[in-house]
């Protein structure tokens, strides 16, 4: 049951180059224009590409993540450096389908590459090759003679486009709303197709919501924030490549303007011919609903022709998680890292902690804690006043006893308590699970606790208390808190396991705290960063 109740960057390739053997990387180039023919033309033969398998999302990420390529036996071959050690972003894919046949040989190649150049510079266990999907793992079981283990990353989140362009029904209705009260409010609000003059008021905008994000993590020191930093730090490069090569990558562009003033842009292209992803969308965060706006509009105007709409994976960031999953995937295409079975356990265990070198530095860290597949139905949200009905009514079902259900007014004063953040999970007008946590200043800085959780029976074992945990902290974190704290009845094993899961720590028994020979256990989670995270950010 989890239900408890508490009381009272990126220097990589060429900052390397010059201290490195003069053959280290022999063969490897960076990806450029001229490339594009052939990378689209080896893309082409999958039948399921994600979002990764593009000649334009590997161009406009070569820079920030440090991608250099070649052609092994037939096979295009993409690596990357960001991080100072060397792995394969994408797995090797064969030109044709003749090739095929040489893939044990490619991928014998491939690591004998990585090896040598993490021999000298990291350690061999960091070779790996990550954004595998399902159709290049069954090429792998089929082809490949070396053994090789899977491990999950965060997968591409798929929507059906006519639901992205009418919003319709209930399942959408706050989306809706924020686009249409953005329409009853601008009225004068207007889209444009992007073309390359439009660059620098895109470029301006970038800035703003470069500047929003930092201004929002303004002291990065803990794990979520670092690995946050750091991706807004590539995206911020790759956003800079794909406005500036939009038309030579083939790119459709939409802008959003208010009057003379930009507010938002996207980018986007074919992947299939049943599929069209969605590369790039950046708005201005002073403009609630421009979001959903631009993003059915987009759709709208440009890929009605497409059942299907792909927005790439969530980098593994709860907040992210919670938005992708908001728009009710119609299905995730799975996306798995490969690393060698003869690796040392010790070893491998070692990697999870390691940096990634692909656009999620988060990959290994999901292997470990993968994707919660709640129903796609659940929203997130801040509880108000009009829950206290459905609030109670959920006390009472989770909590038997009158010392650990909170009453009416406990739950008032805490959707009113400015120290308090309050979350409730619901599946259209019904509550399923509701959070607390709190929030306390000191001289040293902000700690936390998680105060309260309860999950309505009928919604246990769907992830849905864990989705909801997860985000509550992900929000105390964001505030700068560096310590969280929580109590939780000695005998509830599946939150304390949980608990576990997510980093907190057992510190000690706390006896008769729930009433006599009712003890509670107390928990910590330290909210740090490592030297390894802060050199890599």
């Amino acid at each position: 049951m989890l239900a408890h109740r508490s009381r009272s960057h990126s220097g990589g390739w060429q900052r390397q180059y010059m201290d490195q053997p003069d053959d280290l990387l022999l063969g490897l180039k960076p990806i450029t224009l001229e490339d594009q023919e052939y990378f689209r033309a080896t893309f082409h033969s999958l039948r399921q590409p994600i979002s990764d398998y593009s000649f334009a999302s590997a161009f406009v990420w070569g820079r920030s993540l440090a991608l250099h390529w070649a052609s092994i036996h037939q096979h295009l071959c993409i690596f990357a450096n960001s991080t100072g050690d060397l792995t394969m972003l994408l797995p090797p894919i064969a030109e044709g389908e003749s090739a095929q046949s040489q893939l044990s040989d490619c991928l014998g190649d491939c690591f004998a590459i990585m090896d040598r150049y993490n021999d000298y510079f990291a350690d061999r266990s960091h070779s790996r090759i990550e954004y595998v999907s399902d159709e290049m793992l069954e090429r792998f079981s089929s082809h490949s003679r070396l053994p090789l283990t899977t491990n999950p990353m965060s997968g591409d989140y798929i929507y059906n486009m006519a639901r992205m362009i009418d919003l319709a029904g209930g399942a959408y209705k706050s989306k809706r709303h924020d686009r249409d009260r953005f329409r009853r409010r601008y009225p004068q609000a207007r889209f444009e197709p992007y073309q390359p003059e439009h660059q620098a008021a895109c470029r301006q905008l970038l800035e703003t919501w470069k500047q929003h994000g930092d201004d929002v993590h303004t002291e990065e020191h803990n794990d979520q924030q670092v690995r946050s930093a750091v991706l807004r730090k590539r995206e911020y490069l790759a956003c800079q490549e794909a406005l500036a090569n939009a038309k030579p990558l083939g790119l459709q562009g939409m802008l959003l303007w208010i009057d003379e003033l930009l507010v938002g842009f996207t980018l986007g292209e074919a992947l299939s011919p049943a599929q069209a992803s969605i590369l790039i969308e950046k708005t201005h965060p002073d403009f609630p609903g421009s979001a959903q706006l631009i993003f059915s509009e987009f759709c709208r105007q440009y890929w009605s022709n497409y059942p299907e709409c792909n927005v790439g994976d969530d980098w593994g960031l709860p907040s992210l998680r919670f938005t992708k999953q908001s728009y009710r995937p119609v299905r995730v295409l799975n996306k798995y890292s490969l690393l060698r079975q003869y690796i040392p356990t010790q070893v491998a265990t070692s990697m999870k902690s390691a940096p990634a070198t692909g656009r999620q530095d988060h990959c290994h860290a999901v292997a470990e804690t993968p994707l919660i597949h709640a129903s796609p139905d659940i929203q997130l949200r801040r509880a108000t006043i009009a829950d206290l009905p459905a609030l109670q009514q959920l006390e009472q079902l989770c909590f038997s006893t009158p010392t650990e259900s909170f009453h009416r007014r406990q739950i008032r004063n805490l959707i009113r308590n400015p120290r308090a953040q309050v979350w409730v999970a619901s599946h259209g007008t019904n509550i399923r699970a509701w959070s607390v946590g709190l929030l306390r200043r000191h001289k040293t800085g902000l700690s936390g606790r998680l105060y309260a959780v309860a999950v309505h029976p009928a919604a246990r074992g769907q992830h849905v208390g864990q989705l909801l945990v997860e985000y509550t902290l992900e929000q105390m974190i964001n505030q700068g808190t560096r310590r969280i704290y929580l109590q939780v009845r000695e005998d509830n094993l599946p939150a304390i396991s949980l608990y576990t899961k997510l980093g907190f720590v057992d510190r000690g028994q706390l006896q008769d705290y729930y009433g006599s020979g009712r003890h509670a256990r107390s928990m910590l989670k330290l909210v740090t960063i490592s030297a390894t995270q802060l050199r890599s950010a």
